[in-house]
């Protein structure tokens, strides 16, 4: 493998680098203890806390960023005033489909020998990584809705999962929204399930182009949709729900048919479950829907 990568240092100065005798190689027991952690899971958030757990043991590596799959995944304290070792993974795309990196943030100089290690332990990574995101792929071909595009109601379930382990590991809340189109069943009796299908894809469409790279949404089923967003708070999370609805009142072919939308929202609050997230927001869209449709309320 080639490690020609790029590392940046503060200091800019040739003798950055300390002395050899400063570190020292893995032990074959350090070594096999680390392969083991990396074999034991193929999903890729998991596998970058594993990896970052046990960098954290043997090198003096502060902050672990594989942020070029999701800028969420950030591990440790990752500062920018950090010295940065930024490493390419060799066969990984990042979500731009260009080659993939991974950024390692360091309290101290690297020894020659450490600096080794590292090259080592990354390799190691690399073919996991690898795997897992061959996985995540094969994941995402089967959580897809195909008509149009967004998450499928399996891929809502995992969305959920991965996002109630990462907010009771690290408190760090995220928000749910529902949304219903109002007068969808209109468009079917009246005009064919053809243009219902149009009306489906154009919304997916709309949800796409607003949400942020961290954001996802999904055809819940029928003309229900859901996003499962990071949003901390309930402003944040209103922000939100008045972009979509701003998109989708902004298009002149759903206005012509009359399909707006109803929206409810609920923030992740410690000890929810996946079901009593939902329930709020399901609860919350209730109330619009009995109260007039065409907006928003969060429970």
């Amino acid at each position: 493998m080639d490690f020609s990568s790029s590392v940046y240092d503060s200091t800019q100065h040739d003798n950055f680098y300390p002395a050899e005798s400063t570190g020292r190689s893995l032990t074959i027991s350090e070594l096999s203890t680390f392969v083991s952690q990396l074999l034991s899971t193929i999903e890729l958030q998991e596998l970058g806390a594993l990896y970052f757990q046990q960098l954290n043991m043997l090198l003096p590596i502060v902050g672990f960023s594989l942020s070029d799959f999701d800028s969420r995944w950030v591990y440790g304290n990752a500062k920018v005033s950090s010295t940065l070792i930024d490493l390419p993974l060799q066969g990984a795309h990042a979500l731009s489909g260009e080659q993939a990196h991974v950024y390692y943030y360091i309290s101290s100089p690297l020894s020659l020998s450490q600096r080794e290690t590292l090259f080592q332990l990354h390799d190691l990574f690399g073919k996991q990584a690898r795997h897992a995101q061959s996985l995540l792929r094969l994941q995402q071909t089967a959580t897809k809705d195909s008509l149009t595009g967004v998450g499928n109601r399996a891929g809502f379930e995992q969305s959920m999962i991965r996002q109630l382990a990462w907010a009771q590991r690290h408190n760090d809340p995220f928000a749910l929204l529902i949304i219903d189109l109002d007068n969808f069943k209109h468009v079917n009796d009246n005009h064919g399930h053809s243009e219902g299908d149009k009306v489906l894809v154009q919304v997916a469409s709309f949800l796409t182009q607003v949400l942020r790279d961290e954001d996802e949404a999904f055809r819940f089923g029928g003309d229900e949709f859901c996003c499962v967003l990071d949003c901390q708070t309930q402003q944040q999370l209103e922000c939100a729900a008045q972009r979509i609805q701003m998109s989708i009142s902004s298009s002149n072919y759903l206005n012509k048919l009359g399909v707006s939308c109803s929206l409810g929202g609920a923030v992740y609050r410690e000890g929810d479950t996946a079901d009593a997230l939902f329930d709020r927001a399901d609860c919350a869209l209730y109330r619009v829907k009995n109260s007039g449709k065409n907006s928003y309320y969060a429970a």
